[in-house]
C-alpha cells in the first residue's frame, strides 16, 4: 500500500509540473507578445533612453529565466538547474543596479557554476536507463532505448556487449560495463555464463 501511494504521488507530482509548465508557457508567450509590441515605445518614451532600455532588458531577462524554468520542470537534470541559475545571476549583473561588490560576487558565482559544470559533471550524471533482454537483436535494442548502437548484421545484444568487453580485455561478469560515446552498456544479469539482461544507460546531457 505504501509503495502504491509513493508511486501515485510521484506520478501526480509529475503531471502537476507539466501543468505548471503549460500555464507558465502561456504567460511567457503573452509576455513575449507584449514585449514585441512595446518595441515601438522607444520612439514615444518621455524619459531618458537608459530608463526605457533598463525596463526592456528587465522584461526580456525575466522571460528568458521563465523559459529556462520550463526546461527545468520538464527535464529534471543538473544541467537545466545550472542554466536557470546562470540566467538568474546574469540578470542580476546586467539589469539590476547594484554595487560593484555585489556585481563581483555575482560574477564569481557565474565562474563557480561554469567550473562546476565543466569539472564536476560527467556525461552520465543525467541519464535514462532501460533494461533489455540479452537475446534481443541490437537493432531492436536501438529502437527500445532510442540509441544508435552499430552492431554486426543480426547480432544479439549479449554478443555485442561480450564482444566489446573482450576487446577492452574485461571479464564478462555482472556489473561489467562498456562505454560507447553517450551510451553505457552494463551486464545486469547472467545465467550459465550467458548474458541474460543488459542495462542500457543513455546520457541526457
Amino acid at each position: 500500500m505504501r509503495k502504491f501511494l509513493q508511486v501515485s504521488f510521484y506520478e501526480m507530482a509529475f503531471y502537476v509540473e507539466i501543468l505548471i509548465s503549460f500555464i507558465l508557457m502561456i504567460v511567457l508567450i503573452l509576455a513575449t507578445g507584449s514585449l514585441a509590441m512595446n518595441i515601438m515605445g522607444v520612439f514615444h518614451s518621455q524619459g531618458p533612453i537608459e530608463d526605457y532600455l533598463q525596463h526592456f532588458l528587465n522584461q526580456a531577462m525575466s522571460i528568458a529565466i521563465g523559459v529556462e524554468l520550463i526546461k527545468m520542470l520538464s527535464k529534471h537534470t543538473s544541467a537545466t538547474v545550472i542554466e536557470v541559475l546562470l540566467f538568474a545571476i546574469a540578470r542580476h549583473v546586467v539589469v539590476d543596479q547594484s554595487s560593484g561588490l555585489n556585481s563581483l560576487w555575482s560574477i564569481l558565482a557565474i565562474v563557480a557554476l561554469f567550473a562546476t559544470r565543466k569539472y564536476l559533471f560527467t556525461n552520465f550524471d543525467d541519464s535514462a536507463n532501460i533494461i533489455v533482454r540479452g537475446s534481443q537483436k541490437v537493432k531492436i535494442a536501438n529502437i527500445l532505448a532510442r540509441v544508435n548502437l552499430v552492431g554486426e548484421k543480426g547480432e544479439l545484444l549479449r554478443d555485442f556487449v561480450a564482444r566489446h568487453l573482450e576487446a577492452e580485455e574485461k571479464h564478462v561478469t555482472i556489473g561489467a560495463a562498456v562505454y560507447l560515446n553517450d551510451v553505457a552498456l552494463r551486464v545486469d544479469s547472467m545465467k550459465d555464463g550467458v548474458i541474460t539482461r543488459v542495462e542500457i544507460i543513455k546520457s541526457l546531457s
